[in-house]
């Protein structure tokens, strides 16, 4: 029994044991009012098996004065007996905040057709799902309920907000045996003149040199391009809560996952092959993979990443390298501690390719600091140490980025990855 109609109860039950006690008659009046409210309650309620109510839910990704909110909206359909009174309520994704509407109503006098709920809120990287909506249907006074929790389920995933990079100047040190945009130095098929062949019986026409043809007769020549092939590049996340630093709302992590969104939109539209790893409480892999497909992979991985601790000491050399292929040029996104030094030398060691790009944590969260000589010395030897740090990397010939996260990155991705592209030349052939 709902506790209203309890109270009601024993209110009536009250006065008329009173009534009894003082023989007065006059106190049982005062209970009828109270007698007649309840039995019109209990007249009122929906019998269970008149019910057939259904729920439907729609997602909506728009804007509001500018912001990019999602709006969410709770469609009950009544396909049975009239409802007194009906409320929806619903939940929100936790941690989002509502800016128009609300996530609970109440009507009456409910007989067919729908009522719908609607709020919004504002668009917050994460992946989100609904299962059901929350129905109570009673009497029109609110003595007597029941909850119904309807099937209405829905899902949006908010990807992290990114830039749009132009053609990045990538020349891996090793290629994978398909077509892409990182010239292999090997003869084939491309736009860069690789040089002149014989003839071989099936080669276009199209390509043949008429020149030294012309100088050599009786022989015929074939130009060839340099072919240019796919890389491969891994992408390391560092999701590390020891390595996270809030300023108000605004997250170190999240300038981190923005970054690795960005950039894996830039390989793989150059036609790589990209894969990602993520390291925080567990390791999350996403496999390599080309296209769109694979770009929505990732995104979607990233939208459901949180910065995290496993209660324990955990550095960049625990990371699995043998998840990574030996050609994969590695990108490193993170902070750093003062742990990870040795990660370093061993991802050398292996022989692979790598590029740190590391947020600085001190320029970040310096408008927070006190003004004070000593908060300002205190910044001067971290940021010495962190700088001495970044540069002992540097020497193990790993393209090292100091990001100032209110800085545009990709100006500073696009010469580290052009000083690379120097000492691959440098260094040699491009072949597999």
């Amino acid at each position: 029994m709902n506790s209203k109609l309890l109270t009601l109860f024993l209110v009536f039950l009250g006065l008329f044991v009173t009534a009894l006690l003082a023989q007065r008659g006059e106190i049982l009046l005062l209970g009828f009012p109270f007698l007649i409210y309840g039995t019109i309650a209990l007249a009122r309620y929906p019998a269970r098996d008149g019910v057939r109510l259904k729920a439907q839910r729609r997602l909506h990704q728009t804007n509001i004065n500018g912001q990019p909110v999602v709006e969410v909206e709770v469609i009950v359909h009544n396909q049975g007996d009239s409802l007194p009174s009906i409320q929806v309520i619903d939940s929100p994704p936790e941690g989002v905040k509502i800016i128009a509407g609300q996530a609970g109503m109440k009507t009456f006098g409910i007989k067919g057709g729908e009522v719908a709920l609607k709020y919004s809120f504002l668009e917050k990287r994460g992946h989100y799902a609904w299962k059901s909506a929350h129905v109570r249907y009673g009497d029109p006074f609110g003595m007597l309920h029941s909850d119904l929790y309807l099937p209405a389920p829905a899902e949006i995933s908010i990807h992290p907000e990114r830039d749009i990079y132009q053609r990045l100047p990538l020349r891996a040190r090793t290629t994978l045996h398909a077509p892409g945009s990182v010239p292999a130095r090997r003869a084939g098929s491309g736009t860069d003149f690789w040089g002149v062949r014989p003839y071989h019986p099936g080669d276009s026409l199209r390509w043949l040199d008429w020149r030294l043809t012309a100088r050599h007769p009786g022989q015929l020549f074939t130009r060839e391009f340099e072919q240019e092939e796919a890389a491969d590049i891994g992408l390391i996340l560092d999701a590390r809560s020891e390595t996270d630093l809030w300023v108000g709302e605004d997250s170190l992590f999240e300038h981190s996952v923005g970054a690795a969104a960005s950039l894996a939109e830039g390989f793989l539209h150059q036609g790589n092959r990209v894969s990602l790893l993520v390291l925080g409480q567990t390791v999350i892999r996403v496999f390599p993979g080309y296209g769109k497909y694979q770009l929505n992979r990732i995104l979607r991985c990233l939208s459901g990443v949180r910065s995290s601790s496993s209660g324990r000491a955990i550095g960049l050399h625990h990371l699995p390298l043998r998840m990574f292929s030996n050609r994969a040029l590695l990108v490193i996104l993170s902070p750093l501690t003062h742990a990870d030094s040795s990660f370093f030398p061993r991802l050398r060691a292996a022989g692979y390719q790598a590029m740190l790009v590391s947020p600085d944590p001190y320029s970040f969260i310096y408008p927070t600091l006190p003004q004070d000589a000593t908060s300002q010395r205190a910044l001067t030897f971290a940021s010495q140490e962190r700088r001495i740090q970044l540069q002992a990397i540097k020497r193990l010939n790993i393209g090292v980025i100091d990001w100032q996260v209110s800085q545009p990155l990709y100006p500073l991705v696009r010469a580290s990855l052009g000083h690379m592209r120097g000492q691959g030349e440098n260094g040699g052939g491009y072949g597999a």
